[in-house]
């Protein structure tokens, strides 16, 4: 495939995630009606193979718009047809079924295949040909079969819903992973005039700018491999980057990295004293990125702490999991303070996540990201003692795995979701009251600062260069605004 294309179709897709599909589109007729997709926004248009001379009619667009539109093939389903509309220009290939033969044909001519799938066997039966765009087909009312697959899909693919999707869909879809829609009879049918066709491309456009901007800005990216644990001190947003072990800072204006002598995977305030989580034990830590390690906790062969949150007394309790992600031996700790040693409060969890307390402290919420939980522990912050927990959610259906967990002045939690590209908020019964997208695929943690504003640390981990380009913010830090 060739890069240039894929780069473009790919960045044309992020700023309108809209493939007109011009079905029964007749040649005299095709270059005024693109022109006015093209004044509505789109930059993406495929003639279906059944419609009138469809090869001639696709030479031509692609080569009357070519720099400003890509022309693609729709209802492509003979490996034979290709090669013919790469010589025309054709820029894609949508197909209505999976044929790797056809998705092999379409990367050998340097175009981008969108093939169709129904079932979670032909979409990895297409990854598995070497497609990296799916077409959802029929997408309508198909919000909860995409979310369950959107979960398992790789970090590169892009899920396009087509066929029979609405405007009142679009924020449900886009929940469930969908990136991109391809939209025909409501946009173009023959005997359509171009300023009515126009005009219907334009209220496409305007929904999906809506649905797909973003509130998130990126203040900074220092380009973290995992940005985890930000918290607010001094009018500055610290956060960590273990994997390269640091401490990350950003001022108002600036973002800069110390160094840290060791991996220190979450933070917290102690009466105005940073401390923190380090492999196996807790710890202080200053601003020059100096460590002092407290006892050594026993945390199991082949485990290392996580997270962590601060009681109201001062109390850490800090969370562990499996380096090789061994459900069941997770656990929580807690110690009065640094300097005391540690002892288990529980045991049994995957990898014990965010953490975050109710507002009159009688509850300790913690993520289980292995298991896609949260639970809740009825707790005695007095003597460091936790109940059996209770499941508040399984985030079924929400794209990603539950990682980060921050407490909102208004009581209610938010939800950093890894490979969702977003943060949710939960009503108490766990149900997702609202998904606010950030622009960047593994959102890893959050806070609130004292006014209200939201920030967000993402991950640039085990993300592909293509996957990189359509998110450059990944690594970097965003606030959303109350």
């Amino acid at each position: 495939m060739s890069n240039a294309r894929l780069t473009q179709f790919e960045a044309w897709l992020a700023e309108v995630p809209l493939i007109a599909i011009l079905r029964g589109l007749p040649g005299d007729d095709a270059i005024a009606v693109v022109e006015a997709l093209f004044d509505a926004g789109v930059r993406l248009a495929e003639v279906p193979l059944n419609s009138p001379a469809p090869f001639d009619t696709i030479t031509r667009l692609a080569r009357h718009f070519e720099g400003r539109m890509l022309i693609g093939a729709g209802t492509v389903v003979a490996a034979t047809d290709v090669a013919r509309l790469a010589e025309g220009g054709c820029a894609f290939i949508v197909s209505p079924n999976t044929d790797a033969a056809v998705i092999s044909a379409t990367l050998a001519h340097g175009m981008v295949p969108v093939p169709g799938f129904s079932s979670p066997s032909e979409a990895f039966a297409a990854i598995a040909a070497g497609a990296r765009h799916l077409k959802a087909f029929p997408a309508h009312q198909a919000r909860e079969r995409l979310a369950a697959l959107s979960v398992v899909l790789p970090a590169d693919v892009t899920l396009l819903a087509v066929g029979g999707v609405a405007h009142e869909e679009l924020d449900g879809l886009w929940q469930a992973g969908v990136r991109g829609v391809g939209v025909g009879s409501d946009v173009y049918r023959p005997g359509r005039d171009a300023t009515e066709v126009g005009a219907r491309a334009r209220a496409w456009t305007q929904a999906l700018q809506r649905r797909t901007a973003s509130p998130a800005t990126l203040l900074c990216n220092p380009q973290a491999l995992v940005g985890e644990s930000p918290l607010v001190m001094d009018d500055q947003v610290l956060w960590v980057d273990p994997t390269r072990p640091s401490l990350l800072r950003w001022d108002g204006q600036a973002c800069t990295r110390t160094a840290l002598p060791e991996p220190v995977w979450a933070l917290g305030l102690v009466d105005g004293q940073l401390v923190g989580n380090g492999e196996e034990h807790f710890v202080r830590l200053d601003a020059a990125g100096q460590v002092q390690a407290g006892p050594r906790i026993e945390v199991g062969p082949g485990c290392r702490l996580n997270d962590l949150v601060i009681d109201p007394r001062n109390g850490l309790w800090g969370g562990s999991m499996h380096r090789g992600l061994l459900a069941g031996k997770g656990a929580l700790f807690y110690a009065p303070s640094v300097d005391q040693p540690a002892r288990k409060v529980a045991e049994g969890l995957g990898v014990a996540n965010g953490m975050a307390f109710s507002a009159d402290g009688g509850t300790l919420y913690v993520i289980d990201t292995l298991a896609r939980t949260l639970l809740a522990y009825a707790v005695d912050i007095e003597h460091g003692r936790l109940e059996e927990p209770r499941v508040v959610t399984d985030f079924l259906g929400v794209p990603g795995k539950p990682d980060g967990m921050a407490r909102a002045p208004d009581g209610r939690l938010w939800v950093a979701m890894w490979g969702g590209d977003a943060v949710v908020e939960l009503a108490e019964n766990g149900a997702v009251l609202r998904s606010v997208a950030v622009p960047a695929h593994h959102v890893g943690s959050l806070c609130f600062g004292e006014d209200g504003r939201l920030f967000v640390t993402t991950a640039r981990a085990r993300l592909s260069p293509q996957a990189l380009e359509r998110a450059p913010g990944s690594g970097g830090l965003f606030v959303i605004a109350p």
